[in-house]
């Protein structure tokens, strides 16, 4: 039934392709089918005979996504081409804002000026940081998106970063931002394995004891309700209801167990998400391998 309802979905979104721009069947190849290939193809059809700017930019931002994906899979030791397909997206995602700024085309560059940095080495990914920075801080404060995904990427950015003076890097900001980012997601059609391990990394290495979680979360209180621009305002997220905070995959408040606690209790949480669910993709059964094996060690 399942198979057969995903058919009709495709066929209704295919309807449509040959009279404009199908935004929602783009995002379905993307999203649902992880169908790259057919992805792009449908875009560089779409891109040709685009309506105005605005469409072609919607469809520029989508192109700089798929193609910053796909170069995701080449292996790591091929630096040349990941830089290639990173330095296409970052194209892309240029092209797309410079005709018509999105939220959705800041994302996609500031994600893509990343992996560039990341390829490129330690130094390279420091001076890439703060451009990063700004480009994302645009999508939540300019465009006012709360976008999961631009949460997921400041808290990679604060969690993998050094400090002052070095850097802007900061553990516990990291962890405010992956909190949002799990509270805004998508959990129609996506697992978000990923979201529950990173948070559950960063919580783990963190290691607060219930007792320090509560007073720090009172601290935070504080700040989270006097701040108002809301990418300063999501650095002490963690905190919101103080002690009394509780995520949505707990029966109890976070001052009620600690961070390590916590961490496994996300890794539970996700391997339900990922049982829940029939016929699934394998990038998501090979991040449920992951979750399995980080559970394992940590208990």
């Amino acid at each position: 039934m399942k198979k057969l309802a995903s058919l009709l979905l495709c066929l209704a979104l295919a309807s449509c392709l040959w009279a404009a721009f199908n935004p929602e069947y783009s995002d379905y190849q993307f999203y649902n089918l992880q169908d790259y290939d057919t992805d792009m193809a449908y875009l560089e059809d779409c891109l040709a005979s685009a309506s105005d700017d605005e469409e072609k930019a919607a469809i520029l931002w989508r192109q700089a996504r798929t193609v910053l994906t796909m170069t995701d899979e080449i292996d790591e030791d091929d630096e040349d081409a990941r830089l290639t397909g990173y330095g296409e997206a970052q194209r892309l995602a240029e092209e797309s804002v410079a005709l018509y700024e999105t939220a959705d085309g800041y994302h996609w560059l500031s994600s893509a000026i990343g992996r560039i940095g990341q390829v490129n080495g330690p130094l390279n990914s420091l001076s890439k940081a703060k451009p990063m920075r700004e480009y994302i801080e645009k999508v939540q404060n300019d465009f006012n998106a709360d976008m999961s995904d631009s949460w997921y990427v400041l808290g990679l950015l604060y969690n993998q970063l050094p400090g002052a003076p070095l850097s802007f890097g900061n553990e516990d900001y990291a962890i405010s931002y992956m909190r949002r980012c799990l509270d805004t997601q998508d959990n129609v059609n996506r697992m978000n394995l990923t979201n529950y391990l990173e948070l559950a990394q960063q919580l783990y290495d963190r290691n607060w004891k219930a007792d320090k979680r509560a007073k720090e979360a009172d601290k935070m209180q504080k700040d989270y309700n006097e701040e108002t621009v809301p990418t300063e305002k999501m650095k002490y997220y963690e905190g919101r209801d103080g002690r009394n905070t509780k995520p949505f995959y707990s029966t109890v408040a976070i001052s009620q167990m600690s961070d390590r606690q916590e961490a496994a209790m996300l890794c539970q949480y996700a391997m339900a998400v990922y049982g829940s669910r029939s016929n699934p993709l394998l990038s998501d059964t090979e991040k449920y391998n992951e979750i399995v094996e980080f559970y394992n060690e940590i208990t």
